[in-house]
């Protein structure tokens, strides 16, 4: 490519940044079709948009109408629009953008939007090698829950260039409510933020619910006497009542929280115990990881009170 033709190329990904992406049909690619990334495909699916779904599993997605599934991760994003990654972890981010060069086929200008939980440093290091290659990047971790991405309900914590928040903001909000928080890194920083806020109150919840059953209270009664007052939360009334019914079939799996919980403890340098109940929400789905529950619910905490109260209270 000669000098002028490489300065023309620039400037007309430079002005393409500056637009919203005003196709009818922005073409999407969605990379991993798990728990999640499904609940993503059957939200969009509703919308006008073209959506190539990748996965490596053999799961069938025809029950998804308008979700075209490949088991080629480059046929799903070459001619993409906007390249999303739904992964359970830097590390798969890593291996599927760039270990296998699939960044080399994303076309200059397009967007890669991380709603995965991988951390503000990961984060960074994508953002900038994306950037090489010349195509924009936006940290956006989500929250909510697979029904909450399904309804088009989730939480959007996003971290990046403004200008690349605008372009990508109408499909965003096609999952949820997205909200720019700062530069790149500011989502991951932002999600673990609220993953520390489910962790410990996940664990009050577990805690208050034992010692009221062991006191001779049922549980599912007093989260009902509990709604409305200052003790009502989302984690009380869908947890709560999965501890309350001893269901704990994954929703968030336990190991997937304890990744994020790692993920804060490396932030500070691998010392976390200056977080006091962080620190101890992460020893409890330590254990629970360790003991079974890994794929479990992050409501099996639980099951961490089974033996801890008291046989014999006093009267």
């Amino acid at each position: 490519m000669s000098k002028v033709n490489e300065l023309r190329g620039r400037a007309a990904v430079a002005d393409a940044k500056a637009l919203p992406l005003k196709k009818s049909k922005p073409r999407i690619a969605l990379l991993g079709l798990g728990r999640m990334g499904r609940a993503f495909a059957v939200q969009l699916c509703r919308g006008d948009l073209a959506i190539k779904g990748w996965t490596r599993s053999n799961r069938a997605y025809e029950n998804v109408r308008g979700l075209e599934v490949t088991s080629d991760a480059s046929d799903a994003v070459r001619n993409a629009d906007i390249v999303v990654t739904i992964l359970a972890d830097s590390a798969a981010v890593s291996a599927v953008l760039f270990d296998s060069h699939l960044v080399d086929l994303i076309r200059p200008g397009a967007i890669v939007i991380d709603m995965g939980t991988t951390g503000p440093h990961a984060a960074r290091e994508h953002g900038d090698l994306l950037a090489r290659h010349q195509i924009d990047y936006l940290d956006a971790p989500v929250s909510g829950g697979e029904r909450a991405a399904e309804r088009g309900q989730l939480t959007i914590f996003v971290g990046g260039d403004p200008i690349v928040f605008q372009r990508a903001r109408p499909f965003l909000e096609r999952l949820g409510r997205p909200r720019l928080l700062g530069p790149i890194g500011t989502g991951q920083t932002a999600k673990l933020a609220n993953q520390i806020i489910v962790a410990v109150s996940i664990a009050a919840v577990a805690e208050a619910l034992r010692f009221a059953e062991r006191y001779g209270l049922h549980a599912a009664e007093l989260i009902d006497a509990l709604q409305g007052g200052f003790a009502d939360s989302t984690i009380l009334r869908q947890h709560g009542i999965r501890m309350a019914h001893r269901d704990f079939t994954a929703g968030g799996a336990c190991r997937l929280h304890l990744k994020d919980l790692r993920l804060i403890k490396d932030m500070m340098g691998g010392d976390i115990a200056s977080l006091r109940h962080t620190s101890a929400s992460f020893e409890g789905f330590e254990k629970l990881v360790a003991t079974g529950f890994s794929e479990a619910d992050h409501s099996a905490y639980f099951e961490l009170y089974e033996d801890v109260l008291p046989q014999d209270p006093p009267t």
